[in-house]
């Protein structure tokens, strides 16, 4: 039986409407074909990749360097979003066993002597007229510190020198319990010229808020945190800056008045730490250092960008004793690293977001 074209039924318009409809099914078609072949080649290229970079990370931490296996995985641990990868194929024992062998406790004792302020008059106090050979540079507009840029091969860094330790001082937020500050307003609280960063924080959520701090944190003399097994550093009621390990009773003998934990120890009594101690992963960094005259250093390392990958805990003992550290102290890094002065960020934040992460504390100046 013959087949009724059923276009006899329809008027034109509805003619013109079934044809347009059939046009945009055909396009859909079409255009669905275009974003499956897309779809199918990022998740082609996706896989590649992957492979390929599974691959590489087996070459990195199970290949015959060591240096490198152990460089790749404390960069890894050292980061929130990437600290699984070494589990990938290296045991937890493995990897614990790596962190052991970076967390090795500098068992010298501190020496203070070693730390000369001048008097109130300017003048040296004994023994600080014979300065060490150190990097120095003058303080030609009379402001009291100094800023410069560092560059090196592989990193962009920048240290802040304050000449008088007792304008340098640690902040906190309102309260500790609920969330930290970004470093522009701890800067802006108190009122203050500049900073960078301090101690870590307590986070088992990852939330990041930075509310409550990590070890040891005295902020005016008062304990805020004591429990925590890294290192200390702060300055008691003279300018002089303590590194070390210590409970709260030991700082409160020492006449403590602001300090955070965080670590390694990079430099004591004039001594860098154990090369193998510091030979970490590839991170934005901050860190604190003190010369013998008593001016503090401030130093803030750009990392995870394209103009600057980062550096290791031994770059930046290397730059302190450049600059003259007699002891000098590692602090939090990663997107935590930070310093700001005059109303701006010096440093390029690995977070991305144009300013701090919330911190728990922030070393400043005023």
């Amino acid at each position: 039986m013959k087949k009724e074209n059923i276009t006899n039924e329809l008027s034109p318009e509805e003619i013109d409407a079934e044809k347009l409809k059939r046009r945009k099914r055909i396009r859909r078609k079409k255009v669905g074909r275009v974003i499956d072949r897309i779809f199918g080649f990022i998740l082609a290229t996706g896989i590649m990749f992957g492979v390929a970079g599974l691959g590489l990370e087996y070459v990195l931490v199970k290949g015959p360097s060591s240096a490198l296996s152990e460089t790749f995985t404390m960069t890894m641990l050292e980061t929130r979003r990437f600290r699984f990868i070494p589990n990938i194929f290296l045991t937890e024992d493995e990897v614990a066993e790596i962190v052991a062998k970076k967390n090795q406790k500098v068992e010298a004792e501190f020496d203070s002597s070693l730390i000369n302020i001048p008097g109130e008059d300017g003048t040296p106090t004994e023994g600080e007229e014979n300065k060490p050979d150190y990097h120095y540079t003058e303080d030609e507009d009379g402001d009291g510190y100094i800023l410069e840029e560092i560059k090196r091969k592989n990193f962009v860094g920048y240290m802040i020198t304050v000449l008088d330790p007792s304008r340098v001082f640690v902040g906190m937020p309102d309260y500790y319990g609920g969330s930290g500050l970004v470093l522009e307003q701890y800067v802006k609280k108190y009122d203050a010229i500049g900073g960078i960063n301090g101690g870590g924080y307590y986070d088992p959520s990852g939330a990041g808020l930075g509310g409550q701090p990590n070890g040891l944190t005295i902020i005016g003399g008062e304990c805020y945190n004591e429990v925590g097994t890294d290192s200390f550093v702060g300055f008691d009621d003279k300018g002089v800056m303590y590194t070390g390990y210590f409970t709260y009773d030991e700082a409160k003998a020492l006449n403590i008045r602001d300090g955070v934990t965080f670590g390694p120890i990079l430099i004591m009594n004039g001594v860098p730490t154990d090369p193998y101690s510091l030979s970490s992963g590839v991170n934005p960094r901050t860190a604190i250092g003190q010369r013998a005259d008593g001016a503090v250093l401030m130093l803030c390392v750009d990392g995870r960008q394209a103009h600057s990958v980062g550096c290791t805990f031994q770059d930046l003992c290397d730059i302190m004793l450049d600059y003259g550290a007699v002891n000098a102290c590692n602090l939090d890094g990663g997107s935590s690293s930070a310093m700001y002065l005059n109303g701006e960020y010096i440093n390029s934040s690995s977070a991305g977001v144009g300013s701090s992460r919330l911190l728990p504390n922030a070393f400043l100046f005023k």
